[in-house]
């Protein structure tokens, strides 16, 4: 296939996309997404129903037992999500843990189905906390659900506890989206274990300020994070513990309202106001947006959606977007995302809002240089440094303009990003598998910051151009499942490549376009695949952030290849 054809081709598949893209859009000039269904979310959420009033939510609870089921494995297990994952010891101990305790009789096969699983693959060693070990991060819930549900003695659960409230917020809120969790089930120890006398008084005054924190943090929508997941664990605590009921409500509400019709839950209720962003820079690579009508209600939303009072439970400024309101938190990566788009739209530097969303990104800059997501200078879960975060904010601060010289907050991002940068010229991002991601954010960062041909500049495009597989997608190599090239690698590869100065009509690009041309399905879209990571290694599909991203591409590359096309 000559360049030509493949234009033609890329052409079609890119109208294709932008109709589907349209198509998707709501009302108020937003898009929603959908992401995998979740094990996790769906056993604690099935649990959270039964345990709340087995009768009259008996039909949703029967409903969700029926996906565990038929989401079980050959080999017995579950995985994390409902697409190519393999089965862990994980994800299995929930699945069973709810299906123990709701359907013992009629799931009995597949219970012992699941005890086979974690035998073969020494689950009871691998799992965390289920052989005494103390587990360090998310999965302490695990081995406390089993103590709940009676797969183990109740009083051998993991110390998870409510007197984490009472340390100096400067560290407790080192562990960020890990705190209602840790929260909501040490209330519950609290109340129900043996402790010593000290932690008895400790535990009565930690528990109503632990509460009333929790009460802080929750949406109106009921929700905690937009996580169904959470919003179990809160549940079943404090229902074990049988203390706040307007906080059981506010959760079972949630659950209630985020349950799928398949009988599923979601790690995450959706991305909304992430994948709105996407959107809009997929579009603005074949149009104006800021003049075009259909989008200028998707300006007022995104302005509307800005966190414009402090997140004072964390000790969060006004000023920063999240990925979902009501409940989710504001955060740095959606915010530089914000921040571009609402340039492209036309918002001007001086707007109130983007001022604010700048202050905010320069208030949040850890000391080395970087960005997390909530937190400041903490190395703990989701909350640490990431080179992804970094480069979006680098671009956002770029977009408007901010200084880069020595000593400026871009300069030492940048610094930070050469700092972190492996030999071979790779680099990590916390929310998505591998290096394709990170890697190809830090080369745009440079590119933006007119340092394309920096060392770091070089190295991240010569790695990239390495580490293509031989059917034209990305990645070469996985440390983690899937198996095999995916839209969203292959797009942000091909983005970062062609943006920064690989020639469009080089055979690396074109094998790129080509393999996203050839994998667009009949309604215009790409099939996602599991490569973001939630709560470190909890993984998920999200069908928009495969679509915008493999359009942004293809958009770029059209670009590119225009004789009148320009480069940003």
């Amino acid at each position: 296939m000559n360049v030509e054809q493949l234009q033609a081709r890329a052409e079609k598949t890119a109208e294709r996309a932008i109709t589907h893209l349209y198509d998707r859009q709501r009302e108020d000039g937003s898009w929603v997404d959908r992401l995998s269904s979740s094990t996790i979310a769906t056993a604690l959420g099935a649990l959270s129903l039964h345990r709340a009033d087995s009768v009259a939510y008996g039909a949703r609870v029967e409903n969700a037992v029926r996906w565990l089921r038929t989401h079980q494995r050959e080999d017995g297990g579950w995985a994390m999500a409902d697409a190519e994952w393999p089965s862990s010891p994980g994800m299995t101990a929930f699945g069973l843990a709810a299906l123990h305790e709701i359907d013992p009789h009629d799931s009995q096969r597949a219970i012992e189905r699941a005890h086979t699983f974690i035998d073969v693959n020494d689950g009871m060693n691998v799992i965390p906390g289920l052989t005494g070990e103390a587990p360090k991060t998310w999965p302490a819930a695990l081995p406390t659900i089993w103590a709940l549900t009676g797969l183990r003695d109740f009083e051998a659960q993991p110390d998870l506890p409510v007197e984490t409230i009472l340390v100096p917020r400067r560290w407790r809120n080192k562990v960020s989206i890990a705190l209602p969790a840790i929260l909501g089930l040490g209330v519950m120890q609290a109340r129900t274990m043996r402790r010593s006398l000290p932690r008895r008084v400790l535990g009565r005054i930690a528990e109503p300020l632990a509460l009333r924190w929790l009460r802080g943090i929750s949406g109106t929508n009921g929700g905690i994070e937009e996580c169904p997941m959470i919003a179990g664990f809160l549940y079943l605590g404090l229902r074990q513990a049988d203390v706040a009921p307007d906080l059981q409500r506010a959760s079972l509400r949630y659950l209630l309202e985020t349950q799928r019709d398949d009988g599923s839950w979601a790690i995450d209720r959706d991305l909304e106001i992430s994948v709105t962003a996407y959107s809009i820079m997929a579009l603005s690579e074949f149009s104006d947006v800021a003049k075009e009508p259909l989008l200028e209600g998707t300006r007022e939303w995104l302005l509307r959606n800005q966190w414009n009072k402090p997140f004072s439970e964390f000790d969060i400024p006004a000023g920063g977007w999240s990925w979902a309101n009501p409940s989710g938190w504001p955060e740095s990566e959606d915010t530089a995302v914000v921040l571009g788009v609402l340039a492209d739209l036309g918002v001007p530097r001086e707007h109130p809002s983007v001022q604010l969303g700048i202050d905010w990104l320069l208030a949040m800059q850890n000391r080395d240089g970087s960005w997390s997501e909530w937190v400041r200078n903490t190395h703990i879960m989701n909350d640490r440094p990431c080179p992804g975060v970094t480069a979006h904010v680098i671009m956002a601060l770029q977009r408007y303009g901010m200084p880069d010289s020595p000593g400026s907050a871009i300069a030492r991002a940048l610094a930070y990003l050469r700092g972190h940068q492996q030999n071979d010229g790779s680099i990590s991002s916390v929310w998505f598998r591998d290096n394709t991601h990170g890697t190809s954010r830090l080369l745009e960062a440079f590119v933006d910051s007119r340092r394309g041909s920096a060392p770091s500049a070089v190295a991240a495009r010569e790695w990239l151009l390495a580490n293509q597989a031989e059917d034209g997608g990305w990645p070469l190599r996985h440390e983690l499942p899937p198996r095999g090239s995916t839209a969203e690698e292959t797009a942000w590869a091909l983005f970062a490549l062609v943006k920064g100065g690989v020639d469009p009509r080089d055979p690396a690009a074109l094998r790129a376009v080509e393999w996203l041309v050839d994998h667009q399905d009949d309604q215009g879209t790409w099939r996602p695949s599991n490569v973001g990571l939630y709560f470190d290694d909890l993984c998920y599909t999200d069908d928009l952030i495969a679509h915008t991203f493999a359009l942004r591409a293809i958009g770029r590359w059209l670009r590119r290849l225009a004789p009148a096309g320009e480069t940003r």
